[in-house]
């Protein structure tokens, strides 16, 4: 049943696909696959997969994954009309979601999976799309999907919201297949509800709509009928219908259909007490299944009967065993339950503004009654006095109103005046000690390094070994100034992404032979903290591995960084040998981290021993 939509689907949006040509190859292949693969799938796959190598926008991929997936759907190949629509579902997702693309690849999705997908996945994708999709703008999409919600529902035998479904989903789908659609759905319903006739009265009246005959609905109607014919005892009608369905099917090349009419046929055959005819039609049933597993636990049963009546118990007993392994692998009770706990969700906040509407009026004709108990003589005498009582109400509370608003646009002036001053005050501070850890490497290293350049310089027995020593020092302490120089330039380290920032970090390390292991864990919203946080995060970073290079004699480093919504964690941990809080050891590196993480407003755990060093640090986001 569900196959018949592919008809009506790819007629309503046909007119919407020339927008979307992304060259002249495109669409000239795109228009030869779409005048042809309704009626004759088969032939035009070849054309479809150079429709398909020549897209080259967005816009043409996601149409190129659902001509395929149409093709191989109507051709019967399971498998790969799998790998086209799931792929069209997650471009879509990717490229185009809430808009006319993802909602159309969720319907083709939802369409194709009805005979093999677990109704709980398809129900998720429906209830999702359907949570996000503007009626106003997308009706006849919604209205596709109410029909594909209708469909699960049946088939989870749900037949009265199915049946609430289809309504809603007739009211909003038009088109030249929306009433043949509809009446195939209600025939399903009473045929569940086993009211034949009034089934049979829905599909014909359906059929009588059909003005072509080479379309996928006409042999499924066809097979339909035979069936509920067979059922009402009507043998002539139903074999002129099956046979006439598996026609049209051999003709058009539809092979999904064709197991379910081999069925129908075997089942014919059994009425007629043809045993050769009914072993013969399920075996063509069972070869022609592409997956349709509905239609295969059916087929097993037949066999079962089959054999029974033979008495062949061995293949009796087989077939038995067969049907129930796709019993017990169709869908399990807890998912079942899952899948209409979520449409059920979806329901109530789709009436969620007719419910509050019934509130509203039945709360009004509740105080309608209570006034009325009061007595409208009372009102009549009070109603003056009320009156003057709310309008001098009214001026009180607006004058009051005024002035609290004035008292609160005051404290809030005052406040961030005051956070302006605070953080000038921070910033200062942070420029300070900067400028004192600068003046303490300048003069315990860089200084350093150039006397002992001087002297060596002065030496007047200068060998050529010693000039390259000199001149190997030489570069070292350019790279060192050079370093600091890049370190101090706040701008540039602003424009850079802070997971690039780390990365540098690590990268310097790890040319001084320090092995280091990253786990890193955030998202985008960290680049959008203010400048003086990044820039406080990237210090304290950059002191502690400064710290390790310096101090723990370490030969590897384990960086752990990673956020939740409201926090950011950094873990930095190194084997070296570990320092006493108390030691010369924690001197202005780690006072630095720790007067930063106060400026921040975070927390700080040290745990040193002689098996290395574990900084843990947390931070408000």
């Amino acid at each position: 049943m569900k196959r018949y939509i592919t008809i009506f689907l790819l007629i309503f949006f046909q007119s919407l696909l020339a927008q979307y040509s992304g060259s002249k190859e495109f669409e000239v292949v795109k228009e030869k696959v779409a005048e042809r693969y309704v009626t004759n799938p088969q032939k035009v796959k070849e054309e479809a997969y150079q429709f398909y190598s020549s897209a080259k926008t967005n816009e043409d991929k996601v149409i190129s994954y659902r001509y395929l997936g149409y093709i191989y759907d109507l051709s019967g190949n399971v498998d790969s009309a799998r790998f086209f629509f799931q792929k069209q579902l997650a471009f879509s997702k990717q490229y185009f979601f809430s808009k006319k693309q993802y909602y159309q690849a969720v319907i083709d999705y939802a369409n194709w999976g009805t005979d093999y997908v677990d109704s709980n996945v398809l129900i998720q994708e429906l209830t999702q799309a359907l949570l996000k999709i503007n009626e106003l703008e997308f009706p006849q999409q919604k209205g596709l999907m109410y029909m594909l919600m209708g469909d699960l529902l049946l088939r989870e035998k749900q037949l009265e919201k199915s049946n609430e479904y289809f309504d809603k989903s007739f009211a909003l789908i038009q088109g030249k297949f929306a009433e043949q659609n509809y009446y195939l759905r209600k025939s399903e319903i009473a045929f569940e509800k086993g009211e034949y006739l009034n089934a049979k009265e829905n599909l014909l009246t359906g059929f009588a709509l059909f003005e072509d005959k080479d379309v996928y609905g006409y042999p499924l109607y066809l097979n339909k009928l035979g069936y509920l014919y067979l059922l009402l005892g009507d043998i002539e009608n139903s074999n002129q219908c099956l046979y006439e369905s598996l026609h049209y099917q051999r003709k058009n090349g539809y092979s999904n259909l064709l197991s379910s009419t081999y069925l129908n046929l075997s089942h014919l055959a059994k009425v007629e007490k043809n045993e050769r005819l009914v072993k013969f039609n399920l075996d063509k049933a069972l070869e022609s299944n592409q997956g349709n597993i509905q239609v295969l636990k059916d087929v097993y049963l037949a066999y079962k009967d089959y054999y029974s009546s033979q008495g062949d118990f061995i293949n009796e007993h087989e077939s038995l065993t067969q049907f129930d392994k796709i019993t017990d692998s169709i869908f399990n009770v807890e998912k079942a339950k899952l899948g209409i706990d979520l449409e059920s969700r979806f329901q109530l906040r789709e009436n969620k503004k007719e419910l509050a509407l019934k509130e509203k009026i039945i709360q009004k004709e509740q105080n309608i009654k209570s006034l009325l108990v009061i007595g409208f003589g009372i009102l009549l005498l009070m109603l003056i006095a009320l009156i003057g009582v709310y309008f001098n109400k009214i001026k009180t509370q607006k004058k009051l109103s005024t002035n609290q608003q004035l008292l609160h646009e005051e404290q809030l002036k005052s406040m961030l005046e005051h956070q302006r001053t605070e953080i000038i005050k921070e910033k200062i501070k942070a420029k300070l000690e900067e400028r004192s850890k600068l003046s303490l490497e300048l003069h315990d290293g860089i200084a350093n390094e150039i006397g002992a350049l001087k002297v060596s310089l002065t030496n007047d027995a200068l060998e050529a070994a010693n000039i390259n020593s000199i001149v190997d020092k030489i570069d070292k302490l350019y790279n060192e100034v050079r370093d600091w120089s890049h370190d101090l330039n706040s701008d540039k380290i602003l424009d850079i992404e802070f997971s690039q920032l780390i990365n540098s970090l690590c990268l310097i390390a790890e040319k001084k032979g320090i092995k280091i292991t990253k786990n890193i864990l955030i998202d985008e919203k960290i680049n959008t903290l203010d400048d003086s946080i990044l820039l406080n995060i990237y210090r304290i970073l950059q002191e502690a591995i400064n710290n390790v290079l310096k101090h723990a004699k370490a030969t590897a480093i384990q960086l752990d960084i990673f956020q939740s919504e409201t926090e950011l964690f950094l873990i930095i941990k190194d084997n070296g040998v570990g320092f006493s809080k108390n030691s010369s050891k924690s001197g202005i590196g780690l006072k630095n981290i720790e007067k930063r993480i106060e400026m921040l407003k975070g927390k700080i755990y040290i745990m040193s021993s002689d098996e290395g060093t574990i900084l843990d640090l947390k931070l408000p986001l």
